[in-house]
């Protein structure tokens, strides 16, 4: 009986597993600590906090095409670990990444939401819309976001800012910074 119930314990992780990778979805292993580094094409991308040891690229299109299919490219070492997708158009994808995280993105253009993720981040984007979950404004020390042509709205250190060249930047007692830059499009922090 022990053996059996081992057996289908096994049986079910083993298909969990299996349907997690996918020619159209990446999983990569991560150090605790590692800075994180996604270099992702135009699309509509959301980063989410998933599994502590792990960055997992989920394509949200249920049917792609095989000329439409994704092309991810890795690269790691021991201070940072970098995720590239090259996407095809209207690519959609969550990102999961461990929830404590250091976290640099740079986007072609489309939208990205950041959700959940505590520590350092850095994002920039050349067009579109980038909304980030800040959690409590008191975590971070240093806080700045511009755009070339667009509109900030950062309600949870007091900016809005709308036009040509706009920007603002705070510091206050945490230790965490944010980085935030969108050539032409939105920048939304709450």
């Amino acid at each position: 009986m022990k053996l059996l119930c081992v057996l289908l314990v096994g049986l079910a992780t083993a298909c969990a597993w299996a349907g997690l990778k996918t020619e159209n979805s990446l999983q990569l292993q991560v150090n605790p600590g590692q800075a994180l580094r996604l270099e992702l094409s135009s699309g509509d991308y959301r980063i989410e906090p998933g599994a502590n040891d792990q960055i997992l690229v989920i394509s949200r299109k249920s049917s792609i095409q095989p000329d439409e299919k994704p092309h991810f490219g890795v690269d790691s070492n021991a201070q940072e670990a970098c995720v590239k997708v090259n996407a095809p158009q209207n690519y959609s994808a969550v990102i999961q990444v461990p929830r404590n995280s250091t976290l640099r993105v740079r986007l072609n253009g489309g939208r990205l939401q950041v959700n959940g993720i505590s520590g350092d981040k850095d994002i920039e984007s050349h067009a579109g819309a980038v909304s980030i979950a800040v959690g409590a404004p008191e975590n971070y020390a240093r806080v700045d976001a511009s755009v070339n042509v667009g509109h900030i709205q950062a309600s949870p250190f007091g900016a809005s800012e709308e036009g040509f060249v706009r920007s603002f930047s705070r510091e206050g007692p945490g230790r965490y910074h944010l980085h935030a830059h969108v050539d032409s499009g939105d920048i939304t922090m709450f």
